[in-house]
């Protein structure tokens, strides 16, 4: 476990200060841009989304499992001929469509649809670079490309606002980002220059057919788990507006960007780690390096979450400015499902490494299925809060099962996985009670922050006490940070 833990945190902790400033300037960009212009950049985010997962075919995710580098190149090479297709086909068809398109009674974004072969191909090779960095370990190497990412896609934005406030510069800020993380990545894979040297087109066909699962099933759930997310964006402005688009691109932003950080991190050196078991070449046992997965990810992420439905409104308020504060009521009623999926998405390699990916298809095409229902049930009868209330309860029901199933394929019982998740639950809601009552007694938000920066304190200490293994994760951590400063 120990290599485990040191590239998680190369990916955690790389460069840990400008990930930080990635984050603090949201609220630079939210004072500068309206909630209409965070909707109309959304619902462009959600279709060019669904597109780039199109663009690989999902044979990134194969780029793991050959046993000979070359073999692994001819995959990668496979991914960068698709997605260069992709991006291609897509500017074609363009041409084709009316300039003034209604666009789930949105015709602000059509303007913008010029610009989606570009993001496709940007986006796509960062996937394609992203997994074969994982499978040579360079861990190091996507820190800096993701801290990349971040702080020049906020640069820019905000040096777009400068110049004009309109959706084209969170856009613009957005393509940016990927342009400096893939070249940054491009630098990292170099030094694999006579690797993929000894590709040839015999051999991308013939790992294509190998690996044919992927386009076949895990392609499709993909698209089905890309959409899931995305059909809010469609349908919230279809029922009611870019505004409410726009505070709930918002409240998914802010949580997912600080988790998504460290949930896609440990998952991709899960995903390294397990294939290497899966295939004899790695020490360690799959049931403990899941377990062990699995219990780092309840207690590093609970506490956060019951502290957004605690002061969600208010932290959304002080943070982003008034116009923002249902951003945060947007964000209690989307926490449980939020943090679920947070546990899910790391171990959710388990399908391909067990070669699962029927059963991922079939479960995704359910759960998006789901979804839509929910929103045209919480958009028909309701108001925006009704039906994200629903679209959050299908989550929360759909992803229960499916961390109970990938739970069990590694051999861990339901029983095992529940009372984890119960007893860090006891310790976040004791150690967060207190916060309810000053929060009644006090109407300064500066006492209320304080007492919950005490408190999380007071959670962290408790778990690192009761964890030996996150406790040596924690000491690395610091050690590596201070070593970087």
């Amino acid at each position: 476990m120990s290599n485990f833990i040191t590239n998680v945190l190369k990916l955690v902790s790389g460069s840990v200060t400008a990930q930080i400033l990635g984050i603090l300037l949201i609220p630079i960009v939210t004072r500068i841009y309206n909630p209409s212009d965070f909707g109309i950049f959304q619902i462009f985010m959600s279709i060019s989304g669904i597109l780039v997962i199109v663009s690989t075919f999902s044979y990134q995710f194969a780029i793991m499992l050959p046993k000979t580098e070359e073999d692994a190149a001819n995959v990668a090479s496979v991914c960068t001929v698709l997605v260069t297709v992709v991006s291609l086909l897509t500017g074609i068809a363009i041409l084709f469509i009316p300039e003034d398109i209604n666009i789930f009674n949105t015709p602000g974004v059509s303007k913008y649809l010029p610009l989606l072969p570009l993001i496709i191909f940007l986006n796509g090779m960062f996937f394609v670079q992203n997994y074969w960095l994982s499978r040579k370990t360079r861990f190091g190497v996507i820190a800096g490309s993701r801290v990349s990412n971040t702080l020049t896609s906020k640069a820019f934005q905000i040096g777009f606002g400068k110049w004009s406030i309109t959706p084209l510069g969170l856009i613009g800020g957005f393509i940016a980002g990927y342009l400096f993380a893939d070249l940054f990545m491009l630098k990292g894979i170099k030094k694999d220059i006579q690797v993929f040297k000894k590709v040839s087109i015999k051999r991308m066909k013939e790992v294509a057919i190998q690996y044919k699962k992927f386009p076949l099933f895990s392609s499709w759930s993909s698209i089905a788990n890309t959409i899931s997310p995305q059909v809010p964006a469609f349908l919230l402005a279809y029922f009611y507006s870019t505004s409410v688009v726009g505070h709930f691109s918002l409240a998914n932003q802010v949580v997912n960007l600080p988790m998504g950080i460290v949930g896609s991190a440990i998952g991709q050196v899960f995903f390294q780690k397990v294939s290497e078991v899966k295939n004899g070449n790695g020490e360690g046992d799959m049931k403990v390096i899941v377990g062990e997965v699995y219990k780092k990810l309840i207690s590093i992420g609970l506490f956060p979450m019951i502290l957004l439905i605690i002061l969600g409104e208010q932290i959304f308020t002080f943070a982003f400015g008034e116009e923002w504060g249902i951003s945060g009521t947007y964000v209690r009623i989307l926490v449980p499902w939020i943090f679920l999926v947070f546990l899910s998405s790391p171990i959710s390699t388990l399908y391909n490494v067990f070669e699962k990916q029927t059963v991922w298809l079939i479960f995704s095409i359910v759960l998006l299925v789901s979804r839509v229902v929910a929103l045209f049930i919480g958009g028909t009868y309701g108001g925006p809060e009704f039906a994200l209330a629903l679209y959050s309860f299908t989550g929360i029901v759909f992803w229960l099962w499916n961390n109970a199933y990938l739970l069990g394929l590694a051999g861990i019982s339901k029983k095992e996985s529940i009372g984890t998740l119960v007893r860090y639950a006891t310790i976040g809601l004791v150690v967060s009670a207190p916060l309810i009552m000053i929060e009644m007694i006090f109407s300064n938000f500066y006492i209320i922050l304080f007492a919950a920066v005490v408190l999380t304190g007071i959670y962290y200490a408790i778990t690192l006490h009761d964890d030996p293994m996150f406790r040596k994760m924690f000491s690395a951590f610091i050690i590596n940070v201070k070593n970087r400063s």
